[in-house]
């Protein structure tokens, strides 16, 4: 073993849960849980042990490695096996290396400037290549909603200097920068937050941490009038109780297959590799049935109302391109979203015109033929937004039958719910604007939503 810790007559061992909580462990062990703020029976509070029993948990291989860890008076790296057995995982340290005056609390990274930052930090927050959110801290989770997890980043926060996102921004992992200025969408808050590439054995960027550097005083999610509408407007039927019941397990398999497939937590075989993926497109394809179920309880309530706040289209348009670019080129389709100098203000619900726009450019893609284009085009003076593409089109005796619940003109098997057009054009209406289809330039069928201008 290289660089290891001085070896400890007989190792220090405790046992971990699946939910990370330590249920068993000698006395060095609670001692140092203790002095990070642990408590009996609750989740350890060593991030480096616990991002160890995560991964032996998510894998069910066998582990050794260093980790790092402080009490009050020292810097401790540890040399530690890790194994699942028993529905537990086992740690074992073999290697115990007292340093100095602690000055960390968890695994140390450094940025490209050499900044000093704390991964597994009270504010982090983990997202793969794909832009999807793997965990956060529990600070991040209490004060903006815990329902963010295992979702795409992009829904609920943005990048404010790189409206694209991080899927986008990650293509390009050279103009990363090393701070980004986020805002969370639930609360509105502005938040700076320090970036850390994560990368493969190859150098390919796998994911990123982001350590959000919170302000003293926070907003919660669930403070406020704007919150207490949401919640009213969300509505509790079927739809909502269904939602709530599927959330959390669908949201626990996402996020373990997107870490396992994306190989963020080392290399696998490719065919793991390769149906961790498949489980982790199952997964988002169930999840946005989900999302349709709770929608549909939602809008079809009498009481359902969205927020009246200035929307930018064109924004709209290159937030879409750049969330489904990669999705076009998988099905080697090309997004050509409208000029930069092209704007159009209308009054909507920021995240409901997104919704809609997503719905219609996925449904372009799913149903064009392989080298085609796809146009998302603006007109200022119509205040429209419009997704024309060079598929086979819609027959017009069926144009308004593709708007009803479940309707998909007979085709199966094609990953859709049958309601995204039915919810598009609701919302669209519930916003004071309208949804219509007719027939493109080039044959395809060409969606206009039209919303009232600011």
């Amino acid at each position: 073993m290289q660089n290891l810790p001085a070896r400890l007559a007989l190792p220090i061992k405790c046992v971990v849960d699946q939910e990370g909580r330590l249920i068993a462990a000698d006395v060095a062990i609670r001692r140092l849980h203790a002095s990070n703020g642990g408590r009996d029976g609750g989740v350890i509070a060593v991030p480096g042990l616990l991002d160890l029993a995560n991964l032996c948990w998510q894998t069910g291989l066998r582990f050794e490695r260093n980790v790092y860890a402080a009490d009050k008076d020292h810097d401790i790296e540890l040399w530690v096996e890790a194994e699942k057995k028993d529905r537990n995982v086992h740690l074992s340290i073999i290697g115990w290396q007292e340093r100095g005056t602690a000055v960390l609390s968890a695994s140390p990274f450094r940025t490209r400037a050499g900044q000093h930052v704390v991964r597994n930090a009270p504010q982090s927050m983990q997202i793969s290549r794909s832009g999807v959110v793997l965990s956060a801290s529990r600070v991040l989770l209490e004060n903006f909603g815990n329902e963010f997890v295992a979702y795409a980043f992009d829904e609920y926060f943005d990048l404010i200097d790189h409206p694209a996102g991080f899927e986008a921004l990650l293509r390009a992992p050279g103009d990363v920068p090393e701070r980004v200025r986020v805002r969370n969408r639930s609360t509105d808050v502005e938040l700076t937050a320090l970036v850390d590439l994560k990368k493969s054995d190859t150098e390919s960027v796998v994911g990123v941490h982001l350590v959000f550097l919170l302000p003293e005083a926070l907003p919660t999610v669930g403070s406020g009038a704007n919150a207490e509408e949401k919640h009213a407007n969300a509505g509790m039927g079927l739809g909502r109780h269904f939602a709530n019941a599927v959330r959390q397990p669908l949201g626990r398999i996402l996020a373990n297959a997107e870490t396992i497939g994306s190989e963020l937590n080392g290399p696998i075989l490719e065919q793991y590799s390769s149906y961790a993926k498949d489980i982790a497109s199952a997964a988002k394809h169930l999840s946005e049935l989900v999302g349709d179920l709770e929608d549909l309880d939602a809008i079809d309530r009498p009481e359902f109302k969205v927020a009246r706040e200035p929307v930018e289209l064109g924004d709209i348009a290159r937030r879409v391109s750049g969330l489904l670019a990669l999705k076009a080129a998988d099905h080697q389709i090309t997004l050509i979203s409208p000029d930069e100098d092209i704007k159009c203000v209308v009054v909507g619900e920021f995240r409901r015109v997104l919704q809609i726009v997503l719905n219609l450019v996925g449904n372009a893609i799913r149903y064009s033929p392989g080298g085609t284009q796809i146009r998302i085009a603006i007109n200022p003076t119509a205040a429209t937004i419009s997704v024309e593409d060079e598929g086979p089109g819609i027959p017009e005796e069926d144009r308004e039958r593709i708007f009803t619940k479940f309707e998909r003109l007979g085709r199966s098997g094609d990953g859709g719910s049958g309601l995204g057009l039915y919810i598009s054009r609701k919302l669209a209406r519930a916003m004071g604007g309208e949804l219509l289809i007719e027939t493109g330039s080039t044959g395809g069928a060409r969606f206009t939503l039209s919303l009232p201008i600011a």
